[in-house]
């Protein structure tokens, strides 16, 4: 019975992290063929950076495009720039940009696209610059199904024309959680692409932000931040698909339910990013050791391999120390719900009702906010969607929009 349970929980879980993705064992590059970011000097950041500018282009290399395990028909360039990390620090991450090889035919200028994947992960190996080349499947890697939904989504943005920037917006202390290194590494990411002379994006090209769960959280964090960080970058349309709103809410949803591995997996994420927060002194024995269990990997193994059924009490060092208090206003102040920021472009923010890992009600009330601070917001409900089902479906109205903001712009 037990070990029936234990498939079944299996199957649900990557059933949401992979999307009931097939296993690709044969791909133009594989785990194996491509060093872990950790290993790559590439990766290393420089020092003394205090004296560079935010978005400048510290290192890159060209890539050929079968190099992408979904290969598009693109000019690819791996770049190291400069940004800031969650406490503000000078620091340094990869974004990975894909120029279209085909001219431009759709009027004005070449349309760039930032596409934030759910990057989701405590280790560098969860970086996109990474898992848009690596594409072995493994069950310690559930989520390549994740993965290789985002590599097409890439390969498609491409077909149609479009540049796009997938920064690792996390940087290299895969910083999950950290909202305001994610929303650094976003718009530094632009900064980058836009200067980056051999991709020859256009200043005036119009400027996109897509991202869908996790990379819908880094998208927003970049949306409310942007008028702040980056005044000079001119946003065109804002997609944020499945955003985790409200991590307070997410907690709530997940605690008592088979995915509620995701719980010890926020709590190292919190730690990590936060680290003056203390986030240990709010849990238990039970709690610190679950988190550090899985403080060096990807959201994915973290699901599947539990605690399942687990509620939020189990981990508590006392009474409401997760659900009250000082934890809880600490994940209120990381989510985009309490973040505070407006976004400077039309917002398209689509949900599934039935969404069991970020309820819909924290959606509504980003988009209530948004409203209120006088942001241009579309919200489409898709009903009976699951979170899984959601990132699908909503796919062709994201696109539809960023195309309908694109044209506006020229």
């Amino acid at each position: 019975m037990l070990a029936r349970l234990r498939k079944l929980t299996l199957v649900a879980a990557l059933a949401v992290t992979t999307l009931v993705a097939p296993a690709v064992t044969a791909s133009p590059a594989s785990a194996a063929d491509v060093l872990a970011p950790d290993d790559d000097p590439f990766y290393a950041v420089p020092s003394r950076l205090d004296t560079k500018r935010d978005g400048t282009v510290l290192r890159f290399r060209r890539l050929p495009s079968s190099a992408l395990a979904v290969p598009a028909p693109a000019h690819v360039w791996q770049l190291l720039y400069k940004t800031r990390d969650n406490a503000g620090k000078p620091t340094a991450t990869v974004g990975t940009l894909l120029v279209p090889t085909a001219g431009w035919t759709g009027g004005g200028e070449r349309p760039l696209l930032s596409y934030q994947t759910p990057e989701d992960g405590l280790a560098t190996t969860c970086a996109p610059s990474y898992l848009l080349r690596a594409g072995s499947v493994t069950y310690d890697q559930p989520s390549e199904g994740q993965a290789r939904f985002d590599r097409d989504q890439v390969a498609d943005a491409v077909h149609r024309g479009w540049a796009v920037m997938v920064p690792d917006y996390e940087g290299p202390r895969s910083e999950f959680l950290g909202t305001e290194a994610a929303a650094h590494g976003v718009l530094d990411g632009i900064r980058a692409a836009r200067s980056f002379p051999l991709a020859r994006v256009d200043r005036d090209a119009p400027i996109g932000l897509w991202g869908y769960s996790g990379g819908g959280l880094a998208t927003a964090a970049a949306a409310q931040r942007q008028a702040r960080y980056a005044p000079e970058l001119e946003i065109s349309g804002i997609a944020e698909g499945g955003v985790v709103a409200d991590v307070n809410a997410a907690i709530g949803a997940l605690s008592g339910q088979v995915f509620s591995g995701w719980l010890p997996f926020g709590f190292a994420a919190l730690r990590n990013a936060h680290p003056r927060a203390n986030v240990d002194q709010y849990l238990n024995t039970l709690g610190r050791e679950s988190a550090d269990k899985v403080a060096h990997g990807c959201a994915g193994a973290a699901i599947v391999g539990g605690p399942h059924f687990a509620t939020v009490q189990q981990f508590e060092a006392s009474p409401g120390s997760l659900t009250s208090g000082a934890f809880h206003d600490l994940a209120h102040g990381v989510s985009p719900v309490g973040m505070g920021g407006t976004p400077t472009a039309p917002v398209l923010m689509y949900h599934g009702t039935a969404d069991e890992l970020l309820p819909i009600s924290a959606a509504r009330e980003l988009a209530a906010q948004y409203r209120a601070r006088g942001a241009d917001v579309v919200m489409v409900e898709h009903e009976g969607q699951t979170h899984g089902a959601e990132q699908t479906v909503g796919v062709a109205g994201a696109v539809a929009f960023l195309q309908e903001r694109f044209s506006a712009a020229r």
